[in-house]
């Protein structure tokens, strides 16, 4: 066997990276070392410089070494909040807006093996008026030719269908031989697939004009730079008033011009139009402060129960300092104290959001699961996108030993704050609870690429009460993931 060099790691690493998007530093280069060693034994080269050199110049080695890289793991219907979201929200307004007898156009980036454009395609055809009011198509790319090819045949083995519906498979599918089923051609006339590297200098023209867009489980494999760069491409792509979807443990880009973040049935997804956002520096619109007074009267017991009368010149500075008063006391583990500020707080200013997530804090730090719980959906009624509310709630839901639950709002954390280690960190520790390898190591290693930027600050909460450090962290990551690799 060929032993390769630190140097000849890094430049087949550059060369894919520069090439196809994907990174591969410190830990993964072992990862790239024994994919290219498999490489080297198939083309039966045992110089490292020939092997450069094939990669460089032969593009059907480069999608070969690429195929070992990424992992192909999908089935129908992943992730399936995500098509009701689609049938139930997005179409429907466009239907609504165009007016007209509409045609829409959905795309599948970073397809694999089709069964996301099926999955699609299926979820569609289900609604009122397909094909017949209104028309659609949905177009699948990948960089790997293979699994495009796959993606046209159609053909799928039972583990494929393990999250499905009931009955999609005698309505959408023909049965084969040896437990295999193949797509029915009026869904396969609905779809296409290309070959498209999604680093391309220029994207083709029917790719343009997509009202919706599916771009999941794929900017794992980038770089945060090129993550966005991909990011704001795709938008590009979107009429005004098209959805763009990602996993749910993915990271998104907030900032990305002319994106606004959206929530519908507990699923983030982001629109390419303006949407307002509440925080608890802004003022409360009629319609929230609506919601809020009807949560209250729902979550009345973790409200504060007595008024406390004090005179304030200001009151938003008061409860500014009050609230930092409160945060010396949670530090300092003087929680009856901080909890009497809070509720103060709470008094003086109802949509003063960081009081209820500290309190919340406190209280499970108390083992009072329901009452933190409580305080956290309040929250999350005055901003749908309190990063600490959710936080707090999948802490909640895994010490209540409702682990699917404790992942659910641990992917929506990541969802609001993508740069949020803990968050990753959590859902980490969530999918090893379930088993789910793959899933969590890829966390752990998200968590470590976001806590080596230097940001352990960046952990969500007001009050990290884990007595850990950075390099404690880092080191439970390592282990962890060794831990699943064994």
């Amino acid at each position: 066997m060929t032993t390769l060099t630190k140097l000849e790691l890094d430049e087949i690493s550059y060369f894919i990276n520069q090439s196809y998007g994907l990174e591969f530093r410190e830990p993964r280069l072992g990862f790239l070392e024994q994919a290219v060693q498999k490489r080297l034994k198939a083309t039966n080269i045992s110089a490292i410089y020939e092997y450069l050199r094939l990669l460089k110049t032969e593009e059907q080695e480069a999608l070969a070494l690429i195929k070992l890289l990424t992992v192909h793991e999908t089935y129908f219907f992943r992730e399936p909040k995500h098509f009701e979201v689609v049938t139930r929200k997005i179409i429907p307004q466009l239907i609504k807006k165009d007016g007209t007898q509409p045609f829409f156009r959905v795309l599948s980036a970073g397809c694999s093996t089709g069964e996301e454009v099926y999955s699609l395609a299926i979820a569609i055809l289900s609604m009122p008026g397909a094909g017949t009011e209104w028309d659609f198509e949905v177009v699948g790319v990948d960089v790997d030719i293979e699994a495009i090819k796959k993606s046209q045949r159609g053909v799928y083995g039972l583990y494929s269908f393990r999250a499905c519906p009931p009955n999609i498979c005698d309505t959408y599918f023909e049965d084969m031989s040896n437990e295999q089923f193949m797509v029915k051609r009026f869904v396969k006339e609905k779809v296409r697939f290309k070959a498209l590297n999604l680093f391309a200098e220029v994207y083709p023209q029917w790719l343009k004009s997509m009202d919706i867009i599916f771009f999941r489980n794929v900017s794992i494999y980038f770089s945060k730079a090129q993550r966005k760069e991909i990011f704001s491409r795709l938008t590009t792509l979107l009429k005004r008033g098209g959805a763009l979807f990602l996993s749910s443990t993915e990271t998104l880009y907030q900032s990305n011009a002319g994106m606004s973040l959206a929530k519908s049935e507990d699923v983030f997804y982001y629109c390419k139009e303006n949407a307002a956002r509440v925080n608890s520096d802004t003022a409360v619109p009629s319609h929230i402060s609506l919601k809020i007074h009807t949560a209250n009267k729902q979550l009345g017991s973790c409200l504060p129960k007595h008024k406390h009368q004090f005179s304030v010149p200001n009151k938003a500075a008061s409860c500014q300092q009050m609230f930092a008063n409160a945060l010396e006391l949670t530090k300092a583990k003087q929680y009856e104290k901080a909890v009497d500020q809070l509720n103060k707080i709470m008094t003086a200013d109802a949509f003063f959001i960081r009081a209820y997530t500290l309190k919340a804090n406190i209280l499970l730090n108390q083992q009072k699961v329901d009452e933190a719980a409580q305080l956290c959906q309040a929250a999350l009624v005055m901003d749908d996108f309190c990063l600490e509310a959710y936080l707090l709630l999948g802490m909640a839901a895994k010490l209540a030993g409702a682990v699917d639950k404790a992942i659910q709002h641990f992917k929506e954390a990541v969802y609001v704050c993508p740069e949020c280690w803990l968050a990753h960190f959590y859902l980490a520790e969530a999918y090893q609870l379930q088993q789910a390898s793959i899933y969590a190591k890829r966390e752990y290693q998200l968590a470590m690429r976001i806590l080596e930027q230097g940001n352990f600050d960046n952990h969500g909460l007001s009050c990290f009460l884990a007595p850990f450090k950075q390099a404690d962290i880092t080191q439970l990551c390592q282990y962890n993931i060794a831990k699943l690799c064994g």
